[in-house]
């Protein structure tokens, strides 16, 4: 979309994808609600952009956010994910052009990928972000081996931070924190793993 001039980026899961038909949608089901949407990152190179291929650490350089985005390694239009349901509104303001048939959904709608000069439709997106560097803290535990303590066994979930970072996914951090809390019990015993943990 940058490349070809569009001003910003509008993206939605579509429901053949995210809640085919005959699926319940949430809360009722496990599909995606015309209301959902993912949050998630269009950024192509894995880490920090700003300290490509090196960890992202107190002291490393950083290429500045302005040389990175002028580089393409970086957005420079704004990209805002919204729900299937919203995307009915803004899918029928486009007028013009059939979307090849790989491009369309279940919306129940001609997909289209054009708008004509008569159509006087605009929609505008307001940006109200920011760009701040944080700090985020990894939790690592290790219980060393008795036998083998150079040969590892890595238990680990969810390594991303969006949102609420490694509460995200309760599942498994309830998991981690059941085994966190069983070798506790077992060291305090003289329990060591054969391997280090």
């Amino acid at each position: 979309a940058q490349r070809y001039g569009c001003s910003a980026l509008i993206i939605y899961s579509d429901p053949e994808d995210y809640a085919p038909s005959g699926t319940l949608v949430y809360p009722n089901g496990p599909s995606l609600p015309p209301y959902g949407l993912q949050r998630g990152s269009l950024l192509e190179p894995d880490g920090d952009p700003l300290t490509y291929l090196v960890p992202s650490l107190d002291g490393v350089f950083r290429e500045s956010y302005s040389s990175v985005m002028a580089s393409g390694g970086v957005p420079s239009i704004p990209v805002q994910p919204i729900g299937y349901g919203d995307a009915i509104y803004f899918m029928s303001q486009l007028d013009n052009i059939s979307a090849p048939n790989s491009w369309t959904g279940a919306l129940g709608m001609i997909y289209r990928i054009w708008q004509s000069d008569s159509n006087a439709n605009q929609s505008f997106i307001q940006v109200n972000n920011y760009q701040e560097q944080r700090t985020i803290y990894d939790v690592i535990g290790t219980v060393y081996g008795q036998v083998e303590p150079d040969q590892m066994v890595i238990l680990g979930n969810h390594r991303d931070a969006w949102v609420f970072g490694a509460v995200d996914p309760n599942s498994g951090t309830a998991v981690l924190q059941e085994m966190a809390r069983a070798f506790g019990t077992l060291r305090t015993k003289g329990w060591r793993p054969g391997r280090s943990i």
